[in-house]
């Protein structure tokens, strides 16, 4: 056990240190409901899996609190996730409910101590607000008796449900921040905190070209007017245009994933630089009860359009290749014992209808 929560600590160092400082998110009103963007910006290649996790599985958070226990919790819906490290460390994704969460790196971030909470590492809280809730409350209310510890630098969050309502959940000095309700002006998040892309973007956006890293302020502010923008009698698809906002005013030389989250049609819609081509997935044609299996899929798959049926049966081999080959770009030495016993740890959880 001692070997893999060492390997579980370089793990989430690793992606906590991958110089990610150009990814952006942001909420926009379309004509029947909330429309949301994303772009995964890294220096290494964008590879990883796609995931269609199942309601009705009984897991567990991997660090315990100061009193050794650690918190169980059986999913309550099922949810699509993009993952880069494998099985459990959800990058974003959205569930049945509509909610949809998008992480981004945040230098200026402090995890809190521990103390008698059980922990998530960062993917791990974005899977469990996916499994368990269906508001915005709901996300924020998670963090009240649980915590998320990381590695050296720190991930903040948007969150948005399927009312429109969002928030930015942030960890500063040590302490847990959630903006939400009147303080949540601006629905778009980068890799600066979130009171600073505010006031960047009320007072002039662009002109605070020195809030590095990669210009954050002027991707916070370009998302926020191009949401405001939106005009449903002249912007046929509000998809298409929060595409356009990702592909044309906040991405970067380095950007691998452009996903747009269609809230009330339950549609992802998505491509990478490896696909370029248009793909989606409709959750009218997913099944995530237990007797369907946990199943996956390449991101970088060449197929194009609808890719609801090119899920396959989700293979652990396939997920420790991708840790692995995750741990190899970071120069992490993962023997393939140790890689079986960290994944394994989350590829045990079990299904019960």
């Amino acid at each position: 056990m001692r070997t893999v929560l060492f390997l579980s600590s370089l793990l989430l160092i690793a992606v906590a240190c991958v110089p990610s400082v150009a990814c952006t998110s942001f909420v926009m009103d379309g004509p029947e409901g909330p429309i949301f963007g994303t772009n995964l910006d890294l220096f290494i290649p964008g590879d990883g899996l796609i995931l269609v996790n199942l309601r009705g599985v009984h897991k567990a958070t991997y660090q315990t609190g100061t009193t050794g226990e650690r918190h169980n919790w059986r999913s309550e819906y099922g949810s699509v996730t993009f993952n880069l490290a494998g099985n459990e460390f959800a990058w974003g994704g959205m569930n049945e409910a509509g909610l949809v969460v998008s992480s981004m790196e945040l230098r200026a971030g402090e995890y809190p101590e521990p103390d008698e909470r059980p922990a998530f590492f960062d993917g791990n809280w974005t899977q469990y607000v996916l499994d368990m809730c269906a508001t915005v409350d709901e996300a924020a209310a998670s963090l009240t008796n649980l915590a998320v510890r990381d590695g050296n630098y720190t991930s903040h969050y948007l969150v948005a449900d399927a009312d429109g309502d969002a928030i930015a959940v942030e960890f500063l000095d040590g302490e847990q921040v959630v903006h939400s309700g009147e303080a949540m002006r601006v629905k778009a998040m980068a890799n600066i905190r979130y009171e600073r892309g505010l006031y960047a973007h009320e007072h002039g956006g662009r002109k605070w070209w020195w809030s590095n890293p990669g210009q954050s302020s002027e991707r916070v502010s370009a998302c926020q007017r191009r949401a405001e923008a939106f005009d449903a009698a002249r912007d046929t698809s509000a998809v298409d245009y929060a595409f356009g906002t990702l592909l044309y005013y906040v991405a970067a030389p380095n950007t691998r994933w452009s996903i747009v989250f269609d809230v009330p049609s339950r549609v992802i819609h998505y491509r990478t630089d490896q696909s370029p081509i248009h793909k989606s997935i409709s959750f009218e044609n997913l099944d995530f009860t237990c007797g369907a299996g946990k199943r996956m899929l390449d991101v970088n798959t060449r197929h194009e359009g609808p890719v609801d049926g090119r899920f396959v049966p989700y293979v652990p081999a396939v997920n420790q290749n991708v840790f692995q080959t995750f741990c190899e770009r970071y120069g992490i030495n993962v023997s393939d014992e140790d890689a079986r016993d960290l994944m394994g740890f989350y590829d045990a959880f079990t299904c019960t209808p």
